[in-house]
């Protein structure tokens, strides 16, 4: 076994993948290779490059997916036999337990976002599986107000289990035990795992599996980016791994400033990896603000981070009453449908023609009856070519509003049509994609910014509220040590505020 350890900004996935052409050029075939990550997102930025850099399609690169994936492909089953929410609200019935489970998304890895309680004992159940424990040791281990005891745990467990059997149905955690029971690894010439600080015991398992079966393994990964332990993750296993050991020592991220600040943090951490690896030669700038509304957003790209998902909230709010744009969770603050609308509206009210599909985006963002007849969609594409004016609209086509709009499009909410009269005051761009991403510092992992900011009100918050640690502390400066080293230039940090109790890690 082969061990790449990459601090953060070293270039861990172009490492990889230029080990993998080497393995091109010498003749192994692109299905005999195996990549294999612990979320989708690092799996397909893998892919993506992967199909750029060798001229690949997705076919001719079938082992380049999540461990979960390589599971369920493996199984042969279908996307149906998979458990969804609503087949978690039928087991809920069954059980004669309501809505325990809710209706979130069931998450290929942990954490589930905004839990009930049916979630938390599915988060415990999960996390025993994970790490092999009993169910019972894990359940004892919990902090999380179940408001109920073992009994009902071990109820649910059984029903859940008792279910899926009599229906055939798999959650993720299964296609992981079945793979590794039935011994489904395929063979490969060359295996590749990234992230591997995130696997658990179960997918350590996965892994010597497909070890036994390869002529060469590597694995990439930080012990010092290892955020999910809570989770199910097993850093320790990673840290004791044995094997000829590469650290890249070039950080093409992280400024000396912030590199000082950084290490400062993470060398607090007992029995981890040692890695010494430069900075960038640029300085980097660190500053602290008593506030968050001392931090001028107006301007460069932006990555805010929070600890807790409530203190990403709180930025998003903030951030939307300055009148910014942004993304949260993959969203962004406006569906870019409705400011397409408005900017299309504002130019067609200026004398520019509209294409028929165009016209259509501004129409949907219209009242029928008072902006725009019933009928209206007797419109006729006409030819591709064929555009239309204001007056066009009016004559021919239904339009009956000329005003700006603030007032021609009656199907913005009034809170969205505040919020975008106040972005548009402070010069945000309708068309690009937003300058600001905000996000907490779990999903943060792996991203970017020219500017970044973070919260530290929360820093010493742990994770206490899933399971006892030990050494739950090295935990928590392993999450700042994450948030410290995402910005290229600007670190601003927002003072603790001790007047409420808060105090820095």
């Amino acid at each position: 076994m082969k061990i790449i350890l990459g601090p953060p900004g070293t270039g861990k996935t172009t490492t990889l993948l230029n080990l993998i052409e080497q393995y091109l050029e010498k003749g192994v075939s692109p299905d005999r290779i195996g990549y294999f990550a612990f979320t989708r997102r690092a799996a397909h930025e893998a892919v993506d490059r992967a199909y750029k850099k060798f001229k690949l399609t997705k076919r001719d690169l079938p082992f380049f997916r999540t461990l979960h994936s390589l599971a369920f492909m493996q199984m042969g089953i279908t996307t149906s036999q998979i458990m969804s929410a609503e087949k978690y609200a039928d087991i809920g019935e069954w059980l004669k337990i309501g809505k325990f489970f809710g209706s979130q998304q069931v998450m290929e890895q942990g954490p589930y976002k905004d839990f009930g309680y049916g979630d938390k004992f599915l988060e415990i159940i999960n996390i025993a599986r994970i790490q092999k424990q009993e169910l019972r040791s894990v359940y004892n281990a919990s902090t999380v107000p179940l408001k109920t005891d073992w009994a009902r745990v071990d109820y649910v467990s059984r029903g859940l289990r008792a279910w899926k059997d009599h229906h055939e149905l798999f959650d993720y955690t299964d296609m992981l035990e079945q793979f590794c029971d039935r011994q489904l690894a395929p063979r490969l010439e060359v295996v590749f795992i990234d992230e591997a600080q995130d696997l658990s015991p179960l997918q350590w398992r996965m892994v010597e599996l497909l070890q036994q079966n390869a002529k060469e393994t590597y694995v990439a990964g930080d012990d010092d980016q290892a955020i999910f332990r809570y989770a199910g993750a097993d850093v320790d296993h990673f840290i004791g791994l044995k094997g000829e050991v590469t650290v890249l020592n070039k950080s093409y991220r992280i400024p000396s400033s912030h590199h000082v600040l950084s290490q400062n943090v993470i060398r607090k951490v007992v029995g981890r990896r040692p890695k010494e690896f430069v900075p960038r030669e640029e300085q980097g700038c660190v500053f602290w603000h008593r506030h968050s509304a001392e931090v001028d957003l107006s301007t460069g790209d932006w990555l805010l981070l929070s600890r807790t998902t409530r203190g990403a909230q709180q930025i998003e709010e903030e951030v939307r009453r300055r009148g910014h744009l942004y993304i949260y969770n993959g969203s962004k603050s406006i569906d870019h449908k409705v400011l397409e609308a408005v900017r299309l509206w504002e130019n067609l009210r200026n004398g520019a023609r509209l294409t028929y599909e165009q016209v259509k985006i501004v129409y949907g963002q219209m009242l029928l009856g008072t902006q725009v007849e019933y009928g209206h969609k007797t419109f006729s594409k006409g030819q591709p070519d064929q555009t239309y004016t204001l007056q066009d609209l009016q004559d021919f086509h239904g339009l009956l509003y000329s005003l700006p709009w603030d007032d021609g499009l009656g199907k913005i909410a009034d809170r969205d049509r505040i919020y975008i009269k106040a972005c548009l005051r402070k010069g945000e761009s309708l068309t690009d994609d937003p300058r600001i991403r905000i996000s907490t510092i779990h999903s943060a992992k792996g991203a970017q910014a020219t500017n970044v900011m973070m919260l530290t009100d929360t820093m010493r918050r742990s994770y206490s509220m899933w399971r006892k640690f030990e050494n739950e502390h090295y935990d928590e400066a392993r999450v700042f040590y994450v948030g410290l080293t995402r910005a290229l230039r600007n670190l601003h940090l927002i003072h603790p505020m001790f007047s409420r109790g808060y105090q820095l890690a």
